[in-house]
């Protein structure tokens, strides 16, 4: 009445069927394959905690500007225990479309271009610094932005 299928179980635990009852080897490494390839794609799409870099515009300029932060009063009381670290010089020098954010403790922190002279980049710190205003303007939050802290720079 209909197609017969011949099951087995593999040494690995896989089955594998075929209609003529010969044993397929090559069809759970293809599907393995091609389900691998798919969770791959579809993990490397879309990422939220990442910036695109932006490649609009003319290069940045290459500077470097000093920021001294300040707690701001829309934060959590808790953060003033990290207060005395946030509130030192820190250094942003663009070179080449690239920004690091340097802290006076000797921190690096990368930062990715978002848009001319707009750099932005931590995961559990978010930091962003725009350099295209006037006075220049350095924020940090953490992830869930409870704790903020805001510099400006001439």
């Amino acid at each position: 009445m209909g197609t017969e299928y011949l099951v087995e179980v593999g040494n690995a635990g896989a089955c594998r069927a075929s209609r003529s009852g010969a044993v397929s080897r090559a069809a759970p490494r293809r599907w393995w394959a091609l389900a691998s390839l798919a969770a791959a794609g579809l993990l490397g799409a879309c990422n939220a905690n990442e910036y695109v870099t932006s490649a609009a515009g003319p290069l940045d300029p290459n500077s470097r500007t000093v920021f001294t932060l300040a707690l701001l009063p829309d934060s959590v009381s808790g953060c003033i225990m990290a207060d005395p670290s946030m509130t030192r010089p820190m250094t942003v020098t663009v070179n080449d479309d690239k920004a690091v954010l340097l802290t006076s403790g000797g921190i690096h922190y990368d930062l990715t271009r978002v848009a001319p002279q707009v750099y932005a980049g931590g995961y559990w710190v978010k930091i962003q610094a725009d350099l295209s205003t006037v006075p220049k303007r350095l924020t940090i939050s953490n992830d869930d932005h409870s704790c903020n802290w805001m510099a400006t720079a001439p």
